[in-house]
């Protein structure tokens, strides 16, 4: 990284840490074992996991890592500007998605009534990816009706949660628990 990107390796280097003496807050502080350990034993002090194609998906669902439910969100661009795709920390589930459309269709899906039971019943404090294994999520159709209607009240309710207005939101959620 040295050689071949030396801004980027110059700024990591800002962030490294005493090798001596790692402090929290540092990348050689990190407290994951499976980061931490690999650096300990020489690997280089920016190393990261868990990194793909997946990670700079323009779409994502995420939701909390650490919970009893699944209260999943759909993330984009907000502007026509963005041109940088967010990346949320290990703390967030994230799974991307081909389209707006199609996130707001998982994230309908994971929230609605069927999907929070299916999870609660068997999920203690970490709903993780895995439960898309144990929950019917079909894959997103563009040409199935149901599925754009289902995304288009996902993103209304995701409207109507931000402006705070619940005085139809219950409506549009019984509406996406219907579909669902």
């Amino acid at each position: 990284m040295k050689r071949c990107w030396p801004k980027t390796y110059a700024y990591l280097k800002q962030f490294e840490g005493d090798p001596k003496k790692p402090e929290r807050g540092t990348l050689r502080g990190r407290a994951t074992n499976a980061v931490r350990v690999p650096i300990e034993k020489g690997a280089p002090f920016y190393l990261m996991f868990a990194v793909g194609q997946y990670t700079m998906a323009e779409w994502k669902v995420l939701w909390p890592e650490v919970g009893h439910s699944v209260r999943a969100s759909a993330l984009g661009p907000s502007t026509a500007e963005k041109t940088k795709p967010s990346l949320p920390d290990h703390t967030v589930v994230t799974i991307p998605c081909e389209n707006l459309n199609e996130a707001y269709f998982i994230s309908g899906m994971l929230n609605s009534s069927p999907a929070y039971e299916a999870a609660a019943a068997y999920v203690v404090l970490h709903p993780s990816p895995h439960i898309m294994k144990h929950i019917a999520v079909p894959r997103f159709k563009e040409s199935n009706g149901d599925h754009t209607r289902l995304a288009k009240l996902s993103r209304r309710c995701h409207d109507m949660a931000e402006r705070k207005d619940e005085g139809t939101l219950t409506e549009v959620e019984a509406e996406i628990d219907e579909m669902a």
